[in-house]
């Protein structure tokens, strides 16, 4: 395996299968290939350097956003948890995580990794993530990967309200409607006859930070962010301005943060009677 080259996309079944898929979902990149392969696919080695560079350069706000470290001695629900990177980190901080898996989920190899790193986490089938098989106000957080899943927004958002305790805190991730992409169409519209369009790092349904807002608007204190741009996606004459601030007005993932209202139960009642 260890020098193969993948010059092109994959369709989707061949991505439920490719290591190089996986691999680059796990790292928020495109699913193209330039560079060649140097460890064999699902070993621990391939694993942890996926770990290492997930957390690099256009990843390095993940550890921030979802608080790996913030969280000890308390539960977690995690959905989309792709080769489980980020439970691992959670994990290791203390955080008890359960993993809910859909359709969309290579729970194969999912926990052929866990197992290599010594791990068994609850495991949880939920083929319809708005009918997930928890009682409520179990889990003090939720962790809502939706880069790679084609879900009801609306009822899943409420089912996650469902299952959190008041209080409870709702991490998110969605592609970005207003990316980098949009903005190109707006502001250079002739250079799609020039230059071919790149490839995403996401698959799942674009959002926009209002349509976000409305659907989580039982939950308080809602913050969204845009995340991820790499400069070498942005056109030449625009690559000398700051990164940062590029990425907030066109990255390509809106990272949420969410709380359900500590009174939510008084709340419920209120508006039963």
């Amino acid at each position: 395996m260890a020098g193969l080259l993948y010059p092109r996309l994959y369709t989707a079944d061949e991505a439920s299968h490719s290591p190089h898929v996986l691999a680059t979902r796990e790292l928020l990149r495109p699913p193209v290939q330039r560079t060649r392969r140097t460890l064999e696919p699902f070993t621990r080695a391939w694993y942890e350097e996926l770990e290492m560079k997930r957390y690099l350069r256009q990843g390095a706000w993940l550890p921030r956003w979802l608080e790996f470290s913030r969280h000890s001695g308390e539960s977690l629900l995690m959905l989309g948890p792709g080769l489980g990177t980020d439970a691992l980190q959670y994990h290791r901080h203390g955080t008890e995580v359960t993993l809910a898996l859909g359709p969309d989920d290579d729970d194969e190899h999912l926990c052929d990794h866990l197992r290599l790193r010594g791990l068994e986490l609850p495991v949880v089938s939920a083929p319809d993530s708005a009918h997930l098989p928890m009682a409520a106000g179990r889990f003090d957080l939720v962790y809502w990967n939706a880069l790679h899943t084609s879900i009801d927004l609306a009822a899943v958002s409420e089912e996650l309200y469902r299952v959190l305790k008041p209080g409870g805190k709702l991490f998110a991730l969605f592609p970005a409607r207003i990316d980098v992409d949009r903005w190109q169409r707006w502001l250079l519209p002739l250079r799609r006859l020039y230059r071919d369009r790149e490839p995403r790092p996401t698959s799942a349904h674009k959002r926009t930070g209002h349509e976000l807002h409305e659907a989580l608007a039982k939950f308080s204190e809602r913050r969204v962010r845009k995340r991820l741009l790499r400069r070498s996606e942005l056109p030449h004459v625009w690559r000398w301005l700051p990164l940062n601030m590029m990425e907030r007005l066109m990255g390509r993932v809106l990272a949420v943060r969410a709380f359900k209202p500590v009174n939510a139960t008084a709340i419920t009642l209120a508006a039963a009677a």
